[in-house]
């Protein structure tokens, strides 16, 4: 499903919110408190036990929020401050968890259409982590919120579904001829272009490796005997076929093709370096720019005149508002504080629009005089 604006002015799209895979996770968030406790560990989280009922039912409604909460957890008493909307009719698609994703904050949907964020990240409710014949498992799963995030732990496939175009077609494109003159580079590579002595040493090897695994009874260097004999044998008719040669003009002219394609293969190298940092440069502007823009609208009082990027302006707002230090903020990376800026964008709003709703609704109206409540000034 494409993007879709209700008349309502909600954004209503599919999500993958999570999938089958192995993820890791340090030993203390998973509850180990002995020498792994620091360690990351791998963490079994599979389809089966995600297309589970209970789990596909825990999922239906949950909310959707900008990044996680502080403390991890959304509910009743906080549900107001920290929701932007709700996930529903979950399924089983493949290796995914598919849902139907409703974006109703106003402010939320603004942020989607001008950044590039698209990630998703699930909130669990108290993790069961059991452990099998040295392995972990996330059983009994209970869903708690979906999260948008800059960077989701489950990987960039689990993300919101997104009609707009990427400008990555481009680099595809490199990366498409790039592979195929590496691959017509390595068909003009291959063990026949090897010399004589080189054959030769390759099999000197390979005999010393069969002497260590024969007569050794077990089937495994049996296997590994037989592997080794075979490429000896091969090794041995390239080499008879090569003596038997003789040297002729089809291998300068196979040199000149390597070299040409070679060449050819580092022009492309440096037209898609140059094309990616000039759209990293493009980018870089149109951020700094937006962004600007949309602090100076949300945070007027914060000083932002030294800000020569898109993260220096963010960062000079999270700063103000107490969310890091500098020190703290210069070691996190610009995806971090990219998430961190919309949560704060996403939280000072609704604070915003509910601190106003409620001073207006305490009001007292002011009192009438007799003439103007028949009407008069």
């Amino acid at each position: 499903m494409a993007w879709e604006i209700t008349p309502q002015g909600y954004l209503k799209t599919t999500a993958k919110i999570t999938k089958g895979t192995v993820l890791q996770y340090y030993g203390h968030e998973i509850g180990l408190t002995d020498s792994r406790a620091n360690r990351l560990i791998d963490v079994n989280r599979t389809i089966e036990e995600l297309s589970k009922a209970d789990t596909l039912k825990s999922i239906d409604g949950m909310p959707i929020t900008i990044t996680h909460p502080d403390r991890k957890s959304v509910d009743a008493s906080d549900w107001k401050n920290k929701t932007v909307g709700h996930v529903q009719t979950p399924r089983v698609e493949g290796n995914y968890i598919v849902c139907d994703a409703y974006i109703q904050d106003a402010s939320a949907i603004e942020l989607l259409k001008n950044k590039d964020i698209r990630e998703l990240s699930v909130g669990y409710e108290p993790a069961d982590i059991q452990e099998e014949n040295g392995k972990f498992y996330h059983k009994n799963i209970k869903v708690n919120h979906v999260a948008i995030v800059a960077e989701g732990r489950a990987g960039s496939d689990c993300r919101l579904n997104d009609s707009k175009p990427k400008i990555g077609a481009t680099l595809m494109k490199f990366k498409a001829k790039r592979k195929s003159l590496v691959d017509a580079i390595k068909k003009l590579l291959t063990d026949s272009d090897l010399s004589a002595d080189e054959i030769s040493k390759k099999i000197d090897e390979l005999m010393q490796q069969l002497e260590e695994v024969q007569g050794k009874e077990d089937e495994e260097s049996k296997a590994k005997a037989d592997e080794l004999q075979k490429q000896i044998d091969e090794l041995k008719a390239k080499l008879e076929a090569l003596n038997d040669e003789e040297p002729t003009a089809g291998e300068d002219d196979k040199d000149a093709r390597i070299t040409a394609l070679t060449a050819e293969l580092e022009q492309v190298k440096k037209e898609r370096d140059e094309y990616k940092a000039r759209v990293e440069e493009l980018e870089a502007e149109k951020d700094k720019d937006s962004v600007m823009n949309d602090a100076k609208a949300r945070f007027p009082k914060v000083k932002l005149n030294d800000a020569k990027s898109g993260r220096d302006v963010r960062v000079g707002v999270l700063v103000d508002h107490g969310i890091y230090t500098k020190g703290q903020a210069s070691k996190l990376t610009d995806a971090e504080i990219r998430a961190a800026y919309a949560g704060l964008v996403a939280t000072s709003t609704k604070k915003n629009k509910v601190v106003s709703s409620l001073l207006n609704d305490s009001k007292e109206a002011p009192a009438k005089s007799a003439s103007a409540r028949l009407g008069g000034k």
